[in-house]
């Protein structure tokens, strides 16, 4: 046994990952570590009593505690401390982390705070192997482990279009919420269900949707994660105490966003290669014949649901013949703008043309 097992208190077993995955699974994860545990540390069977009293009593915690459940989590606590004997009693006022504990447990029921044990080990992780850990229902892992690209279709009707080398975990989503967990990276195509929002925690990020198409870029041990939006609209925040009291990133098709860890921050832009905007009419073709510029670049800022902005008032009239076809839509910028004389910049999600002085 790797950790100081036998100098253990009660807060140091909850703060264990092995004693977490033995609570979470009911005593199935790790029931022989801790059956051997027992036997070797005879001494410690009072500390892991009064931690399995505690998390047991905390797990219970909802945002509206039912009546009484502050007395049911004392008697809880007390019986467990019975039990422990006067041994374990005589250590305690030495331990103030220990009070500390106790105290919470009563703070959080008797104030009616919207906290639970629980739920504070899931917000809490920020890395997929603790956030899988201590997820509240059973999970099915995936890994792939090929150089391709593998497709998981879960039961909802959703699919996920998994990257080489990345993980997703998700249950059979019998909740009240679709719940998955990404490290690495992943396309989703979520079914609509307005009744069920689909939360994807992919480490230092959260993604919300009800029904849209979107990748998720999030690695282990790297700074930054990013998410991409295709179809729909997507929120996203940053996971634990990073996205407390801060508001949320909406993001519509072809708008992305970074997060870094390191300075806490988003960064809203455009994805690297727009495309076309489902449900903005038919496909566009981009063969444009003596049209004016402001209308091609209306129709592409249409096409594709962006924000394009200028102020040359020639563009209204100056004309245009161009076959842009299916070129990526930068590329179609670039072409109108060194026929024109002008250059674009792109800020956050908008474009912004500037110059050009329309000498056709």
């Amino acid at each position: 046994m790797a950790n100081n097992y036998g100098d253990f208190k009660a807060e140091d077993f909850l703060r264990d990952d092995r004693f977490r995955r033995w609570m979470v699974s009911g005593g199935d994860e790790e029931a022989g570590f801790w059956a051997d545990f027992q036997q070797q540390y005879p001494h410690q069977s009072g500390e892991l009593r009064l931690a399995r009293s505690l998390w047991a009593s905390l797990h219970e915690m909802r945002e509206q505690p039912e009546p009484g459940l502050r007395e049911k989590v004392w008697a809880n606590v007390a019986g467990a401390l019975d039990e422990a004997g006067p041994e374990m009693m005589i250590e305690r006022p030495a331990r103030p982390l220990y009070r500390w504990w106790m105290a919470a447990a009563a703070i959080l029921i008797v104030g009616g705070l919207a906290w639970n044990f629980r739920g504070t080990f899931r917000d809490e992780p920020l890395v997929y192997r603790e956030q899988v850990d201590v997820a509240s229902v059973p999970l099915k892992e995936e890994v792939n482990v090929s150089a391709k690209q593998h497709t998981i279709r879960l039961v909802d009707g959703s699919t996920v279009e998994l990257k080489s080398g990345s993980k997703l975990s998700y249950s059979n989503f019998s909740g009240n919420e679709r719940v998955v967990y990404l490290d690495g990276e992943g396309y989703f195509d979520v079914a609509k269900n307005p009744a069920k929002p689909f939360i994807v925690y992919a480490g230092r990020i959260v993604v919300q949707v009800v029904g849209t198409s979107f990748r998720v870029t999030s690695n282990t041990g790297k700074i930054k994660s990013r998410v991409a939006v295709t179809s729909g609209k997507v929120k996203v925040f940053a996971a634990g105490r990073a996205g407390k009291g801060k508001e949320p990133v909406f993001l519509i098709p072809n708008q992305q966003v970074v997060f870094d860890a390191n300075t806490q921050a988003f960064a809203k832009g455009l994805v690297d290669q727009p495309v076309q905007v489902s449900g903005t009419g038919q496909v566009k073709e981009f063969f444009f014949d003596n049209t004016s510029v402001e209308n091609v670049l209306h129709t592409i800022e249409t096409a594709y649901g962006v924000t394009i902005r200028h102020d040359n008032a020639a563009f209204a009239s100056c004309k245009l013949t161009a076959p842009l076809g299916d070129m990526p839509m930068f590329r179609k910028l670039d072409i109108i703008c060194q026929t024109v004389g002008a250059t674009y910049e792109v800020f956050g999600t908008e474009i912004v043309i500037t110059g050009g002085d329309c000498d056709l």
